[in-house]
């Protein structure tokens, strides 16, 4: 082995306990990159040597479940609080988004994609952070410097954050984000490849027995700038007219998760699915405080009826939580994470 690759072992060497599992662990609401990334992190550590085990915050989506299933692989279980345990973050770096109990845990690592947290609190750790597509091309990238082999599961749930993150490799790809795809496809050999974002698309928007409620919370993170808090959900839909009326379902309940959450704004996303990229792809709507007049700065482009009409599905991380932030804090941006 290398000198090179030593090193980058060397660095991970921290991060294990011979007497004391890791637990690596994505965000609350997991979605497909995080436990992706958790369950190949995970594989990493203990090719290493280390205890390691994944795990997630709760329940995975129907997009995650859909994938690990058609692998004939099964979901990390969960861990419920992290207090006095060792964790590795994955896809996040924040405690309002992570496992309940991690500010009493010991934090050993830490990959995301998204701005930094307020986990940063001067304690040394293992970190990785880039603006990538994916987190899952992070831990790749980790293989390769540490000389690990990837097997085919592993492989499999790294494609399946990238294709989740960048939706089937058509958004916010990086270099790292193709080269990662391209290697992983190759040692993956997934029957089908070709039409499998658009089935891992449909799952996601397909929320079963789901009641209303739980599809808001299903994909929700809170964020915090100017001494405000503020949460945004996201909920996905198949064509417009179904895209409108889950926007009016969501819409009902902003009043009531407002309250209950105690935050200043709420902004709810509902993306379109389908495959017509000439109808309107996203619509967002906003409540609170002078959530309203914020989107109205920001888009300029409300309907009259509270519900703010895109031509194209927004990034959460990389365009709508950046200009909220900018908005509120008019220049002076200070928050958790995007």
């Amino acid at each position: 082995m290398n000198m090179t690759a030593e090193g980058y072992r060397s660095l991970l060497a921290g991060i294990g306990d011979s007497s004391e599992t890791t637990y690596v662990i994505g965000h609350k609401n997991p979605d497909s990159d995080s436990v992706g990334s958790a369950m190949a992190f995970a594989y990493l550590l203990r090719a290493l040597g280390m205890e390691a085990e994944a795990a997630v915050c709760g329940a995975v989506n129907n997009e995650t479940r859909y994938v690990l299933d058609l692998f004939g692989l099964q979901a990390p279980d969960i861990l419920e609080n992290a207090e006095g345990r060792r964790i590795a973050l994955v896809d996040h770096s924040s405690y309002a988004q992570a496992v309940p109990g991690a500010e009493k845990a010991t934090i050993t690592a830490v990959l995301d994609h998204h701005g930094m947290g307020d986990i940063a609190d001067g304690s040394l750790f293992w970190i990785r952070c880039a603006p990538v597509g994916a987190t899952a091309s992070l831990v790749f990238l980790t293989y390769m410097e540490c000389v690990v082999a990837i097997p085919a599961d592993m492989a499999r749930v790294m494609l399946m954050g990238i294709l989740s993150d960048t939706r089937g490799m058509a958004r916010n790809v990086s270099t790292l984000d193709r080269v990662a795809y391209d290697a992983l496809v190759e040692i993956a050999q997934i029957p089908g490849l070709d039409t499998l974002y658009g089935s891992m698309a449909g799952a996601l928007a397909s929320y079963g027995e789901m009641d209303d409620l739980a599809i808001f919370m299903s994909d929700y993170k809170e964020y915090s700038a100017g001494g405000k808090r503020f949460g945004v959900a996201v909920a996905n839909a198949m064509g417009e007219e179904e895209v409108r009326r889950m926007a009016q379902r969501m819409e009902a309940l902003m009043e009531e998760v407002l309250a209950e959450r105690d935050i200043d704004m709420l902004f709810v996303i509902v993306n379109n699915k389908g495959s017509d990229e000439s109808e309107n792809m996203m619509y967002m709507m906003a409540f609170g405080d002078g959530a309203e007049e914020l989107l109205e700065m920001l888009y300029h482009n409300g309907d009259g009826d509270h519900f703010y009409v895109f031509k194209e599905n927004l990034s959460r991380k990389t365009s709508v939580v950046p200009a909220i932030i900018e908005g509120m804090c008019q220049g002076d941006v200070s928050a958790d994470t995007f």
